[in-house]
């Protein structure tokens, strides 16, 4: 696979202070491009990314938004597009991964999930389509799961709300062509703390995954796919076959 470069772009990411969103943020710095993203809860985390971001030369803006409350990542995207000058790509990462099997699910529980994992990328993508599109055009990633192409009884609502975000990247691809590509990533199980064999067993590749993996992919359907759109691409070692 061919290393996308990503000078004079701009990219915005939900989540992006920890985990699988700093490294995001990171390799899209690495690769050039400025970046704007989120933060919830993790204040100290997003100020590492962001002085990571400038130690690489590029431009970065970061700012607090409650994924629960769709209407602050809408407003997120707009100010990032005006502190950096636009969007060209955006990543809808943050997202909200509880246990709730059927007996102990709440209407709280479900409602966060649907605000969290298909809400804020939904708004985020309607805010960041018009400056896409006074750019000549953009792309659209979303972080699905495989929990949104499978059933896992125990997670309900984070399964359900990952489905919907599955159809509504395909919706959205369809909306915003052809100047703008929307995308997602299903990712399996990354390396978890104290995993099991047997966990690892059911993966036909006989390993977990890693965070590099899923960026790799991310960064390609961003910035290389050009003709690709409406998909869902499995970063998994196969697991979903089985």
């Amino acid at each position: 696979m061919v290393e996308p470069r990503l000078e004079g772009k701009i990219a915005v990411v939900t989540g992006g202070g920890t985990g699988l969103g700093r490294a995001l943020v990171l390799a899209l710095a690495e690769r050039g491009a400025d970046v704007a993203f989120s933060f919830h809860a993790s204040a100290r985390g997003a100020d590492e990314t962001a002085a990571a971001v400038r130690a690489a030369g590029r431009r970065t803006w970061t700012s607090r938004a409650d994924a629960r409350r769709p209407g602050e990542i809408s407003d997120f995207v707009e100010r990032a597009a005006a502190e950096l000058g636009g969007v060209d790509l955006l990543l809808n990462n943050v997202g909200v991964f509880r246990k709730a099997a059927l007996a102990e699910l709440t209407e709280e529980v479900l409602d966060e999930a649907f605000a969290v994992n298909v809400k804020a990328a939904v708004m985020a993508s309607r805010a960041a389509a018009p400056h896409m599109r006074r750019r000549g055009g953009g792309s659209i990633v979303n972080v699905a799961s495989l929990g949104g192409l499978r059933p896992w009884p125990s997670y309900l609502a984070y399964c359900a709300t990952k489905a919907a975000l599955v159809m509504a990247t395909e919706c959205l691809a369809l909306a915003l062509a052809p100047e703008i590509r929307v995308n997602a990533v299903a990712p399996g199980i990354m390396e978890p703390p104290g995993a099991s064999e047997k966990v690892r067993a059911k993966i036909p590749q006989r390993r977990f995954g890693t965070l590099a993996e899923v960026v790799e992919t991310i960064v390609f359907l961003a910035a290389g796919g050009g003709y690709t759109t409406g998909e869902v691409i499995r970063v998994d070692g196969g697991r979903a076959l089985r």
